[in-house]
């Protein structure tokens, strides 16, 4: 027999029919030899002959192929292997032989792609057909009417799996609900003897669970031995059938729902209307909806333009909210239905518009009731002297509701709802607040403090505070914090407390008083009185001169006590004005230093201390002068030898003022009260106690403050403030025209009236006219002036004026207070009868507006009663004489 195969003659013929390509490859990779078996571009000769393949192999292909290549030249073992490459947009698959030839690897390519994508195009199909039963819940089924068993696998979630199971039919029979059994075994034998396409649903029930099975078959197979298979799939459609009854129970509940709820077309012809939009609209149960149109129904809206405004804000992709006001034709009372409208295709492809809607009446008159009742409350709120600040406690603690900022009315508040302290407060302030919070917050305990600070403004501000946590179950934790502004109660009840401490020491001080006043009266009063009677019983002159003096000092003394009480009174009581002007100190206190240097005791020096003699300060020379008289004279009580020294000297805004001496001092426990009204820290010094309160009340009327300082034994120092306001350049002699001023004022206000007049008479000549209605007073007058002058009386002012005209006096002494015509209006007429008579006002009444009104009347001269003697003889001198 002729071996051709064996023959190597035809081996080169018999290579190019069937053979693959060969590739001789070194170990490195570089192509030694090719013999070409295909037409593929890649693996032509002048593309890989000479040229290294490691490098030309995609990278992903070659980390295949690299590991085997290597392991054929380990081992020097024959392997075969498929492989993938990509080349050029186009996948190819091949198989390599790769077999050790003379310490290289001849490598055999076969060209599989063709048959590789049909198995992957296979293997794809298979998956997705088995994605598809697992979705559709569907596996195979199959049936031996010889074996009478039921064979089934698939995906149907119910006994089902990827491996074949076997069941006779008579257990799976047992698995049916009876009342669905005797169908499910009637259509088995019924598929068995012919064909049947048709399919079948019935229940199962599996682990006490009920499923509804849909059953198919589509083969019906003769068996060699007689018997039959049929077969078919099973589809597990529970989901199905439960979305159906779903369906009806919804059909159910839309037409039994208590919303109102329609569907109609684009023409507004009405679709469908459940039970509860019948019963709204007056219509019947069996009414023929689908001849109606929505607009010709409803009340609110009485076109078809209308329900085209209305449905068109609605789209596919979006629904519509909607409030229709007054919606019903024959119900007035209904105010309002809220509602959402939805566009809905059907299979068909037909649109509609389906509208859900529900009553909001009684919402609306609530919410009317609570608007009307929060703008109440928040115009309340806002009024009260209170801020209120309510937190979310789970929000970062921020504002919920908040009226006002108590301390800064100028911080906006408007906008408050969502923020918080950080918002609103400086960081250290915010910070103090949180903390505060969070402790509350924790704790559940309620916080109540006063505070007392200032606001922007400067001013004092006290605040009851309280913070407290508020938990309910209708909403989350919150925190409520009330300030409550009680400045104003506050500063009222302290005073209250202060007056009522006031009021208490004044009733303890009203016996000392009383006591003080008593003994500092009685005192000068009996002086007064036992030496008048003795004054008048004594025949001898010097020792009635001398009485004179004991009687005319202690005049003087009770004079200075009811002045004192007068002036303490009329400083508190506000009638007293204060007049700040320039006032050069060193000039004042050289002044002081002339009014007291006589007075001073002859074993006491007065010394004026060195002070600036430039310094001005704006303040009530006459108040100033007081005061620093008032303490060079309580010295002058205490101290019998030695020095009393006074002076100033400026400390920074303030000019401090001292009177010191060298007496004996003041006890340590008095210190504290010495500057009470009557309050005497020797009973042995004259004096009624008010002097020093006197003091003080100016001083702190001026701006100042007084205090002391004393050592028993060592002597006492007073010292005042006063601030230091300098007076203007334009006044630098501010003395000298005040005492130009003084000097003028009396004839400026009275018009120079007398300031001419000098009578050539005799004393006795001359005709002194007294207007006095009381007849003590004018006994006074007559013991002083008759034995010198010619006096006549007029009791009231209008016998006043009728004398004037009839006697024609050289000078009118004109008491102020008078009946039928008082002094004024008395002088008033006098003035315009003459305008050069000297007229002297003689009154009780000593204050600066009864002064100013008497010279302003056209008085000459005030003299306050008691009446200085010496003063008014040299007056009348002064006024009648050259």
């Amino acid at each position: 027999m002729n071996r051709i195969l064996h023959d190597a003659t035809y081996s080169e013929r018999i290579l190019q029919i069937i053979a693959d390509t060969l590739i001789l490859v070194r170990q490195d990779g570089l192509c030694v030899d090719i013999d070409t078996h295909s037409n593929q571009w890649f693996l032509q000769e002048d593309h890989l002959l000479g040229e290294n393949l490691f490098e030309l192999i995609p990278q992903q292909t070659l980390q295949q192929i690299l590991p085997v290549f290597q392991e054929v030249i380990y081992k020097q073992e024959q392997r075969t292997k498929n492989f993938q490459m990509q080349l050029k947009e186009v996948t190819y698959y091949f198989k390599c032989i790769m077999t050790p030839y003379n310490g290289m690897v001849l490598c055999q390519y076969r060209d599989i792609t063709e048959r590789s994508t049909i198995k992957l195009q296979l293997e794809r199909a298979n998956r997705e057909l088995k994605e598809i039963q697992k979705a559709a819940q569907i596996g195979q089924w199959k049936y031996n009417t010889l074996e009478n068993n039921f064979f089934y696998c698939g995906y149907t979630e119910i006994m089902c799996e990827e491996k074949t199971k076997e069941i006779s039919l008579e257990q799976y029979s047992r698995l049916i609900l009876p009342e669905d059994r005797h169908l499910f075994e009637n259509w088995i034998k019924h598929n068995c003897s012919q064909d049947n396409e048709s399919s079948i649903d019935y229940r199962i029930c599996v682990g006490k669970q009920i499923y509804y099975i849909r059953l198919k078959a589509f083969v019906r197979e003769r068996m060699p031995n007689g018997s039959y298979n049929v077969e078919g799939y099973i589809q597990n459609v529970t989901d199905i059938q439960r979305r159906r009854n779903d369906i009806n129970t919804l059909t159910h509940a839309i037409n039994n729902a208590k919303e109102s709820i329609f569907a109609a077309k684009a023409d507004g012809t009405l679709v469908f209307a459940n039970r509860q939009f019948k019963s709204n609209h007056h219509l019947s149960e069996t009414a023929e909806i689908e001849t109606m149109k929505i607009y010709e129904t409803v009340g609110d809206m009485q076109s078809l333009e209308a329900w085209e405004r209305r449905y068109q804000q609605v789209s596919p992709n979006k629904n519509s909210n909607f409030i229709a006001y007054h919606p019903l034709k024959y119900d007035a009372d209904t105010l309002a239905f809220e509602g959402v409208m939805y566009h809905v295709t059907n299979d068909e492809g037909e649109v509609s518009y389906w509208s859900f809607s529900h009553d909001i009446s009684d919402r609306l008159r609530y919410e009317s009731q609570i608007k009307r009742l929060n703008r109440i409350m928040d115009m309340a709120m806002r009024n009260l002297p209170a801020s209120i600040v309510v937190k979310d406690i789970n929000n970062d603690f921020r504002y919920i509701y908040r009226n006002r900022q108590l301390y800064d009315p100028t911080i906006n508040v408007e906008n408050a709802v969502g923020k918080n302290d950080f918002d609103y407060h400086p960081l250290k302030l915010a910070t103090q607040k949180r903390k505060e919070d969070l402790e509350i917050a924790r704790t559940g305990k309620e916080m109540h403090k006063v505070i007392e600070n200032v606001d922007y403004n400067g001013n004092t501000r006290i605040v009851d505070k309280r913070k407290m946590r508020v938990d309910s179950k209708d909403f989350s934790p919150i925190l409520i914090s009330i300030e409550w502004d009680i400045t104003q109660l506050e500063l009222m009840k302290r005073e209250l407390v202060k007056e009522k401490e006031k009021a208490e020491t004044s009733d303890k001080l009203k016996s000392v008083f009383l006591a003080n006043m008593s003994h500092e009266i009685r005192t000068p009063l009996n002086a007064i009185v036992g030496f008048s009677r003795i004054i008048a019983e004594s025949e001898d002159k010097e020792e009635r001169k001398s009485y004179y003096n004991i009687v005319e000092a202690n005049n003087e003394r009770l004079l200075t006590l009811i002045n004192e009480i007068l002036d303490l009174s009329k400083i508190e009581s506000g009638i007293v004005e204060f007049t700040l002007a320039p006032v050069r100190l060193h000039r004042l206190c050289k002044e002081i230093h002339d009014a007291h240097v006589f007075r001073c005791p002859a074993t006491v020096q007065l010394v004026f201390d060195d002070s600036d003699e430039k310094l001005i300060i704006d303040s009530d020379k006459n108040r100033v002068f007081q005061v620093i008289s008032n303490l060079i004279g309580n010295s002058f009580k205490f101290t019998t030898k030695g020095s009393i020294s006074y002076g100033y000297r400026q400390e920074g805004d303030q000019v401090v003022f001292h009177v010191t001496d060298t007496g004996m001092g003041i006890e340590q426990e008095k210190l504290k009260n010495v500057f009470e009204r009557f309050m005497k820290m020797n009973n042995f010094a004259q004096g009624s106690g008010l002097g020093l309160s006197i003091c003080r009340t100016i001083i702190e009327r001026l701006g100042g403050k007084i205090w002391v300082t004393s050592e028993m034994g060592a002597g006492t120092t007073f010292r005042f403030s006063l601030p230091a306001r300098q007076a203007g350049t334009d006044m630098n002699e501010p003395e000298e025209q005040d005492a130009q001023t003084e000097q003028t004022s009396r004839r400026s206000m009275a018009g120079n009236a007398g300031s001419t007049l000098k009578v050539n008479k005799e004393k006795e000549e001359i005709t002194l006219l007294i207007a006095e209605d009381t007849d003590s007073n004018y006994a006074l007058l007559d013991a002083i002036l008759g034995k010198t002058y010619r006096l006549a009386r007029a009791m009231d002012g209008i016998e006043a004026v009728n004398r004037f005209e009839e006697i024609k006096p050289d000078l009118v002494l004109m008491d102020i207070r008078m009946p039928n015509l008082n002094g004024l209006e008395a002088t008033r007429i006098i003035r315009e009868l003459s305008p050069e008579v000297p007229i002297f006002a003689l009154s009780a009444y000593a204050y600066n507006q009864d002064i100013k009104a008497a010279l302003e009347a056209g008085c000459n001269e005030f003299i306050s009663k008691p009446i200085a003697t010496e003063k008014l003889k040299d007056l009348i001198i002064e006024y009648l004489f050259d």
